[in-house]
């Protein structure tokens, strides 16, 4: 590996764990998903294959670091479109989702299959165009859908990163293709690295913006209340749902049982049009 290629893998590593920990608390504040978790996992399972298959063909070439890859490759291709369903206003039938999975459990069994009769050579492509045609419909998802409104914030951000996604890889690509005529060995390359530290920092970025979303010392605009016709309690409650507090401790600042503040709370996430805290605050405080 090249000096260069070694620095994006380690800034890549970097940004994809402290994704993951950042994400998880945010799950456990109901601030986040668990497609979106598992679609980020995926993707620093996929970069560990790269890496140990880089340094194990030094040594030589073991067909299990290929089957590892290939799998993670489904994983990638798997939760890259769940997660993008999860975040856009469009609903799809279960049974089609039951589909896709059950296609993911099959190429599973195929590449396991495929590693004992060493028949891995063939499943590169059909793990490629499963892979590709899950990220061509994520993004035609993407183009042709609304997010919910809990992720609307991030819209801008989304945008940044999309521009600088279409200018750094390519460019990648041609510095990829310049080291090859110069007979330099590129294990990973820039292309994959890059990818995933463009994807890790757009959710970092992201996570950071819902977690602040929750600073007690933001305060929601009056005229947002007077739009959703929220009412005295219901105002007290959106105050400290916004400041992070849990049901229970809403119960024991306003004196009133717990099933009346989670009822309050789902009258107030109705007005607003969305089913989670995440895109309550992002509406309320914007």
């Amino acid at each position: 590996m090249t000096l260069l290629e070694i620095v994006l893998m380690i800034i890549a590593y970097t940004l994809i764990i402290v994704t993951i920990f950042l994400q998880l608390v945010c799950y456990k504040r109901n601030l986040e998903a668990f497609e979106t978790i598992a679609f980020t996992f995926s993707l620093l399972l996929l970069i560990i294959a790269l890496t140990v298959s880089s340094f194990l063909d030094k040594i030589s070439h073991i067909k299990t670091t290929d089957a590892f890859i290939l799998l993670t490759m489904v994983l990638v291709g798997l939760t890259t479109p769940l997660n993008v369903v999860k975040e856009r206003q469009f609903s799809i039938k279960t049974v089609w989702k039951k589909i896709f999975i059950s296609l993911s459990v099959v190429l599973f069994i195929t590449i396991i299959a495929a590693w004992f009769f060493d028949l891995l050579s063939y499943m590169q492509y059909v793990v490629t165009l499963f892979l590709g045609f899950s990220v061509v419909l994520s993004m035609i998802l993407i183009r042709t859908t609304k997010p919910h409104k809990r992720i609307m914030h991030r819209e801008k951000t989304e945008r940044i990163f999309a521009v600088a996604f279409m200018i750094l890889v390519p460019l990648s690509l041609i510095l990829n293709y310049y080291y090859t005529v110069s007979n330099v060995e590129l294990k990973i390359g820039f292309t994959i690295p890059l990818v995933f530290i463009l994807l890790a920092g757009s959710k970092l970025l992201d996570d950071l913006q819902r977690l602040s979303l929750l600073n007690p010392q933001i305060e929601p605009k009056e005229q947002n209340f007077k739009n959703y016709s929220l009412s005295e309690r219901e105002k007290e409650i959106a105050m400290l749902l916004v400041k992070g507090k849990t049901y229970n401790e809403i119960s024991e600042a306003l004196y009133i049982s717990l099933p009346t503040v989670k009822t309050h709370t789902s009258n107030i996430y109705r007005k607003f049009g969305v089913k989670s805290r995440a895109g309550f605050t992002a509406i309320l405080i914007s």
